[in-house]
């Protein structure tokens, strides 16, 4: 590819942005690749912004956006209509770039042609609010992520196909999210998106805007209209070391009813090296599978073993959303387990995993040496210690997204946890 083989447009948005207006467009202009055109839209600023930007930045095109209501999506599309770039970056006004590499690293993806778009890394300030730190810092990981499914994306710092955008424009009619709801629209057509952290901007206040209660319970509702309609593909994944029977009955076949109760899961894969497994499985919706030699080897981790069983055996051929990991050692489950676990999926976590709280007086760790050290000691009154500790079970049944699974199994980066009593499940231990 040619150095600056792209021509790109990058469209501001802009409200009263005199505060950041100017660090923007400095470090926009600053940025090595230098094949692009930078296009404002602002929307009713009473500042000096538009004074600002005509006096010091004379090649920044001005489009007035006069409405009422602001519609992020419709200013988009109005700046991303006089754009004669094949790429449209989009930032925020209070978005500053960090590097002189921001714009490169976003263009350099789309060498492969089934990526719609890219987004960013957001990293706060240093006066940011707590809340806005937090979540920035969560949600803007260091890893790379390619999205074949999950939806999220956000155009403070971002890049899309212009002609992609010509068949697919943004929603001008919802209030929030307009990026989540076009990204979604975008896998349907089997592109992917791309979180590029390499591409970084600092973004003042972040993307909760503060906990502002009413622009969440809003979004909340965007989200169940137009993206979480969307249906979840789900396989389920069941490892198997040997088959034991309790009471005369062998406990893969309880794990199994209770799996197949289920409309979300569209395949149960069973991965083991019991010849028997195929023997009492009688079901189209069931697939055994025989684990690889390569993959039987002692000094393996599960969470390896299960991820290349995924590569191998279930990715191309299936493309779920998420995976549903179960343990067939687990004999008892809580009432309506599984669809609690389906019930929590979001699109900002990488999985739903359970836990158990554990309460203890003293706590102690094992060191190399073989000594021990105190975590946690009293002696207090059990009923006035409050240092809990939580146990996850995995084993139980937990759910990944697919693309995440593929990198690591189970362990993720980001967990949603749900809560279980100890009294309500029970497994039978035969390792």
């Amino acid at each position: 590819m040619k150095k600056y083989f792209y021509k790109v447009s990058i469209i501001v948005r802009t409200r009263n942005e005199v505060q950041w207006i100017s660090r923007c467009l400095n470090e926009i202009y600053n940025q090595k690749y230098k094949n692009f055109e930078v296009i404002l839209v602002d929307h009713q600023s009473t500042d000096k912004t538009i004074s600002l930007v005509k006096k010091n930045f004379p090649l920044v095109r001005i489009i007035k956006y006069n409405s009422k209501v602001f519609y992020p999506g419709r200013a988009l599309n109005l700046g991303i209509k006089f754009s004669k770039g094949s790429l449209i970056a989009m930032i925020s006004g209070h978005c500053i770039p960090k590097n002189n590499l921001w714009l490169s690293n976003l263009v350099k993806n789309f060498r492969k042609k089934n990526v719609g778009a890219v987004y960013g890394r957001q990293e706060p300030l240093d006066t940011s609010s707590p809340n806005d730190y937090r979540d920035l810092t969560y949600i803007f990981g260091l890893d790379k992520k390619i999205q074949k499914n999950d939806p999220f994306f956000h155009n403070a710092n971002s890049m899309i196909r212009k002609d992609l955008w010509i068949k697919n424009k943004f929603d001008e009619h919802i209030l929030h999210i307009e990026d989540r709801v076009w990204a979604n629209e975008i896998l349907k057509k089997k592109y992917y998106i791309v979180y590029e952290p390499s591409s970084i901007v600092f973004h003042f206040h972040g993307i909760g805007h503060h906990d502002n209660t009413a622009r969440v319970n809003l979004i909340s509702k965007i989200l169940k209209k137009k993206i979480l309609k969307r249906k979840n593909k789900i396989i389920a994944l069941i490892p198997v070391k040997k088959l034991i029977k309790v009471n005369d009955r062998y406990i893969l076949i309880k794990t199994i009813d209770d799996l197949l109760k289920l409309k979300e899961v569209s395949k149960i894969i069973i991965s083991t090296n019991d010849v028997n497994v195929s023997k009492i499985i009688k079901n189209k919706k069931i697939k055994v599978i025989k684990r690889d030699h390569d993959l039987n080897k002692e000094f393996l981790g599960i969470e390896y073993i299960l991820s290349r069983i995924y590569n191998r055996y279930i990715s191309k051929q299936y493309n779920p959303s998420h995976i549903l990991v179960v343990e067939e050692s687990y004999t008892q489950r809580p009432n309506n387990y599984f669809k609690n676990l389906i019930s929590n999926i979001n699109d900002n976590f990488d999985s739903v995993i359970p836990i158990v709280k554990n309460k203890s007086h003293n706590i102690w760790r094992k060191r190399i040496d073989g000594s021990l050290e105190p975590l946690f000691k009293t002696t207090l009154p059990s009923d006035l210690v409050d240092y809990e500790i939580y146990e996850e079970i995995k084993g139980l049944g937990c759910l990944v997204k697919a693309d995440s699974f593929a990198i690591n199994g189970r362990e993720c980066s980001t967990r949603k946890f749900i809560e279980v009593n100890s009294s309500d499940f029970f497994a039978v231990n035969y390792r």
